[in-house]
């Protein structure tokens, strides 16, 4: 039975080493989506945490990057130490090992139909390859349907193997695909009923951004490449 015991618990922190190894952060839940914000309402908050598995203590940092907002919309985080003002993008942190710190996003309509994508990148200062990123959806859902009537482009088929296209009517010249790190992976010229070759892409989950001719943000997409 001892012997039992020993193997047991040498399986437990092998596991347990292994996981830390390859997910030292991680957001959760991600994305963390929230939909039905009025533009009546004060605000909407997306609630996630952020996990520390690397089983050290270390100075973080958390950035925000607008990936889309609608216009008259502002947005804000609130870590573990407190909640700040929307002009506020980035804070270090001091993060326990096994911590479960809160990393929360806010949004304010602001009186505007609307919607947003916002991204927070959480990383470790000392050692910027233990990072994670985290995607927080506003009247959108992470498969690509808006919950705002005025935007109905889609990403079709989503999930996507070989190819995607468009679906609906909106000003777009240019299509671009980044990876969850934020580095542009794919760029295309917008063509009317077009498709989008992503075979050599490696599987997982990509942002794709269609821009107008002034290069401003017409609408973000997530894309889950099979």
């Amino acid at each position: 039975m001892k012997t039992t015991l020993l193997a047991l618990s040498f399986l437990f922190v092998s596991c347990l080493t292994f996981a830390q190894g390859s997910n030292p952060l991680v957001i959760s839940p991600n994305p963390a989506v929230i939909t039905g914000i009025a533009p009546s309402a004060f605000e909407g908050v997306a609630h996630a945490n952020v996990i520390n598995n690397t089983g050290q203590d270390f100075e973080a940092r958390w950035e925000r990057r607008v990936v889309e907002i609608s216009s008259g919309w502002q947005s804000a985080v609130c870590d573990k130490n407190q909640c700040y003002f929307p002009n506020v993008g980035a804070r270090n942190f001091n993060f326990i090992a096994g911590e479960e710190a809160r990393m929360d996003v806010h949004v304010y309509p602001n009186n505007n139909v609307g919607a947003a994508v916002v991204e927070i990148t959480v990383f470790n200062v000392a050692d910027t390859t233990q990072r994670v990123v985290g995607l927080y959806y506003f009247n959108q859902t992470a498969t690509g349907t808006v919950d705002v009537n005025r935007e109905l482009v889609k990403v079709y088929p989503n999930p996507a193997s070989g190819a995607f296209t468009l679906e609906g009517d909106a000003p777009v010249t240019r299509v671009e695909m980044f990876n969850l790190a934020g580095r542009l992976v794919k760029h295309f010229q917008y063509g009317d009923g077009q498709w989008y070759n992503i075979s050599d892409l490696p599987k997982g989950t990509y942002l794709v951004r269609l821009l107008a001719a002034d290069n401003q943000t017409v609408v973000t997409r997530l894309l889950n490449k099979l």
